[in-house]
């Protein structure tokens, strides 16, 4: 696939912000008119009645009475659907400020962190800032339903696609990425939707494949119960007093025994319809997003085909939506007491749910599926809008190939970061240095660029050719009071999973910062050599940084094993990092001067 940039810049997002606040302007200011129209309306329907019906023509004043009517519903409808415009467009303008926040780095507030989808026992989750704050996710999530939402966590947390599935989802990434305003849209579509639990629950009864009213027979006995009912009670309020008696008493039998036939049923049927109706307002607006999607001309096939997915949801979700409606009406104690007493209300939606399921149960898992699968492409589409310098990575075959020009980390600022050239080579590199001169960030660089190309989207370099890896770190460790946990043991353990792993699985690409700084130099100079010669033994590629120039000498005595450092200049008696990467290991130290800097040490 040939490489490929793209970036929206704050001038288009600009743009774009003023276009939607100009169109809000617009129908807010026809809003108004018709908003005073109505008024207008209103005085002139009260003279009607003082000077014409009262004192004049009741006639003619009836007959502009009804006109005046007429014209103030009809301006009462065209006013609604003017208000709706005028909240699009202000819906578009939020979503068009949010990404030019993006772009320029205010995106630390976005309120959905990911925060409780990874734990800390995730191999790399929390190390490279996937989730939680200031994170990727953060950074790049647009979804608007539980079910893009699960999808995209996944997609950054367990990236498992093969080669062809990747270059698809680039495709079709790269599609969007160049469609800023139908993003936004589908973005402001899904966001009415919502991420609550309420319709994956739905979502869930529905495929489960379970039927509450199976028997035709009974359906049918159903059916003969309503219409006597019906019948009985219009008879009794039809028929004169004295022919009255028995329909009344047929009435109030069967208007007895329907009662108890829904109190039987309910425990079966209940929970079924309370999740439907819960979801119900969430079902009644799925139909927006599905359609513009459906209606956008795609050119990738991943998208044709969610679009050709999604197509066949359009009729059965808005006859589930009406279904859901329905049931909400028995949601009020007094109106479900009336409706099952005259109609069985309850098990008459159960009924129509369990055709619905017949015909569309099995279908509807895939149909939401494909919802959530085109969410998580939106939201990664979202990274070349907001990163300068990105581009659409080569997936090539072969093992530990990771071969990158100006390679960034996405989520620093677009004018504070720098950018280097790197290549893998299937090698192990030992990344030495001083303290803050950016060894543990270039981990990150690497890893959660290897994340982005894994998951199909867009990465921060200019270019980047690579096979497929799984990331696995030990970073961020901490010991564990209650468990008895130090910090070294709990290294240990990460390190030993890294270990189990790569002997089953070759396309480990570890990333171990300070390897072994729980413990003396001795013990981790000799911990090192050990884990490093197994990892060569295993053929797995990855990184680990320190500050122990001993072990940069493994380099050495190791032929896969390969040195680099970052390193920092001293002028006029202060420290300056250029974090640029350069070959070899370290060859100067910045400890004491920090010591000496915050008065530690005398100079």
């Amino acid at each position: 696939m040939q490489q490929e940039q793209m970036h929206t810049t704050a001038s288009e997002w600009q743009e774009l912000l003023e276009k939607h606040r100009a169109g809000e302007k617009k129908w807010n200011r026809l809003s108004l008119i018709f908003g005073l129209t109505k008024l207008a309306l209103l005085i002139t329907v009260f003279l009607t009645v003082y000077f014409i019906w009262l004192r004049g023509n009741p006639t003619l004043g009836i007959a502009l009475t009804v006109v005046q009517a007429v014209i103030f519903v009809a301006a009462g409808i065209v006013q609604a659907k003017l208000n709706a415009r005028m909240r699009f467009e202000s819906g578009m303008a939020e979503l068009v400020r949010k990404h030019l926040d993006r772009l320029e780095g205010r995106w630390g507030d976005f309120k959905d962190t990911g925060e409780e989808l990874a734990g800390p026992e995730h191999e790399y989750a929390r190390d490279l800032d996937i989730v939680g704050k200031r994170s990727l996710f953060q950074l790049l999530n647009s979804t608007g339903t539980s079910f893009g939402r699960a999808r995209f966590a996944e997609d950054l947390l367990c990236p498992r696609y093969s080669g062809k599935e990747i270059r698809e989802r680039q495709r079709a990434v790269a599609e969007l990425a160049g469609k800023p305003e139908f993003c936004c849209r589908m973005e402001l579509l899904l966001g009415r939707v919502g991420v609550e639990e309420s319709l994956p629950q739905a979502a869930e009864r529905l495929a489960d494949g379970k039927r509450r009213l199976q028997s035709g027979a009974v359906r049918a006995l159903f059916w003969v119960l309503r219409v006597l009912t019906c019948g009985s009670g219009l008879l009794t309020l039809l028929l004169p007093e004295s022919m009255a008696v028995v329909p009344g008493v047929m009435f109030s039998v069967l208007f007895l025994v329907q009662l108890a036939i829904w109190g039987l049923s309910s425990p079966q049927i209940r929970p079924f319809l309370a999740a439907m109706a819960a979801a119900s307002q969430r079902l009644s607006v799925c139909g927006e997003p599905v359609d513009a999607f459906t209606q956008e001309p795609f050119e990738s096939e991943k998208l044709r085909e969610q679009a050709s997915v999604l197509g066949g949801a359009r009729d059965p979700l808005r006859s589930l939506a009406g279904l859901s409606r329905r049931i909400g009406l028995g949601n009020s104690s007094i109106l479900a007491f009336i409706l099952n007493g005259l109609f069985l209300w309850d098990l008459w939606n159960a009924a129509s749910l369990d055709s619905w399921k017949q015909k569309w149960g099995e279908k509807s898992t895939d149909w939401f599926a494909a919802l959530g699968e085109a969410e998580s492409l939106l939201s990664l589409a979202n990274l070349p809008r907001c990163c300068t310098g990105s581009c659409v990575p080569e997936p090539v075959e072969g093992a530990g190939v990771f071969t990158a020009r100006a390679l960034g980390h996405p989520l620093l600022p677009n004018d504070a970061r720098v950018c280097n050239d790197f290549t893998l080579g299937g090698g192990i590199h030992i990344v030495s240095g001083s303290n803050m001169a950016g060894k543990t960030t270039f981990l990150r660089t690497v890893g959660i660029n290897m994340v982005l190309a894994c998951a199909g989207g867009f990465v921060c370099a200019e270019s980047l050719a690579f096979s497929p890896m799984r990331v696995m770190t030990s970073m961020r460790l901490s010991d564990d009071l209650s468990g008895r946990i130090s910090t070294f043991y709990a290294e240990l353990q990460r390190i030993k999973t890294i270990l189990d792993a790569a002997s089953q699985d070759k396309s480990v690409l570890f990333l171990i910062d300070e390897i072994f700084r729980g413990t003396n130099s001795v013990d981790r100079l000799v911990g090192a050599e050990a884990v490093l010669r197994r990892l060569e033994e295993l053929g797995v590629s990855g990184m680990i940084t320190t500050h122990d120039l001993e072990i940069c000498r493994l380099a050495d005595e190791r032929p896969r094993v390969v040195n680099c450092c970052f390193c920092e200049t001293y002028r006029d008696g202060e420290i300056f990092f250029d974090y640029k990467r350069r070959e070899g290991p370290s060859q100067t130290t910045n400890g004491q001067f920090l010591l000496r800097k915050v008065g530690i040490l005398a100079n």
